[in-house]
């Protein structure tokens, strides 16, 4: 009996011993269970119960003669069957689990006045944070950045190939961007295009690296230098409005490179 194929049963859905008995009777054509069973090399009384499971699936029919009883494996495309249950148990999933993540959400808020303070040390775990982190933003008002784009770059490829974040776009978060690259001013022309204000650094003078995101009370620190990624995230009212006094700072003291070459 093929490997290959039981595997990829097994894949759509059915149990190692449904595939073999299916793989059996599709083989058999009309079948007793007796046959089947010795095809499939499976005990004649646990075939009989498979081929049971089977009938409910809608993958064999049986019929009488006299008195015996025989099994019909249905056509192939009706393991399709298999797919449409998936997907309708992905949608109850999807469902459930959207009426559960308000009351999740509620569980992990702090009191304002404590600060919560989490590390990620792993690329998944950095690239997690950071969907989730403008997921749960969406529709804000504003997102102010400093980055080094040359390492964000080289750490999500999405990103560069955008000369966008797409995550934040999708969110509908407008960002006041400074940057340092050794590209040189490039963002600017198409800024309009994805919802940003950017102005550059050079990066001679500057030598920024990682970066950092400010959305309301809450902030992202990245280091993507070397092999050990580092990511924190703060959450904190009195922090994330110092920092953002730090950005406006700096972001008025880089008009005077935001027009140059």
């Amino acid at each position: 009996m093929n490997d290959e194929l039981i595997a990829s049963l097994e894949d759509l859905g059915l149990s190692q011993k449904e595939a073999r008995v299916y793989l059996a009777n599709l083989m058999l054509g009309a079948a007793t269970v007796q046959k089947i069973a010795d095809q499939s090399g499976i005990k004649r009384v646990t075939t009989y119960v498979i081929l049971e499971s089977l009938n409910n699936l809608g993958l064999v029919s049986q019929s009488t003669k006299g008195k015996k009883t025989f099994f019909v494996a249905e056509e192939p495309s009706q393991l399709r069957r298999l797919l449409q249950r998936k997907e309708q148990a992905i949608k109850e999933q999807q469902s459930h689990f959207d009426a559960i993540l308000p009351e999740l959400n509620q569980l992990k808020t702090l009191p304002t006045e404590s600060p919560n303070v989490r590390f990620y040390d792993t690329a998944e775990g950095i690239k997690t944070i950071m969907a989730s982190f403008l997921e749960s933003h969406r529709g804000a008002g504003e997102l102010y950045g400093i980055s080094n784009i040359d390492q964000i770059y080289s750490f999500f490829p999405d990103i560069q190939r955008s000369r966008s974040n797409p995550e934040r776009t999708k969110a509908g978060i407008h960002s006041k961007f400074l940057y340092t690259t050794k590209e040189g001013p490039v963002l600017k022309p198409t800024d309009k295009d994805f919802n940003r204000e950017s102005r550059y650094v050079p990066l001679e003078k500057y030598p920024l690296n990682g970066d950092i995101t400010i959305v309301g009370d809450n902030i992202v620190m990245l280091s993507l230098v070397g092999n050990k990624p580092i990511g924190i995230t703060i959450n904190s009212a009195e922090l994330s409005k110092s920092l953002k006094a730090i950005f406006d700072l700096a972001w008025e003291s880089a008009d005077s490179y935001s027009d140059k070459k």
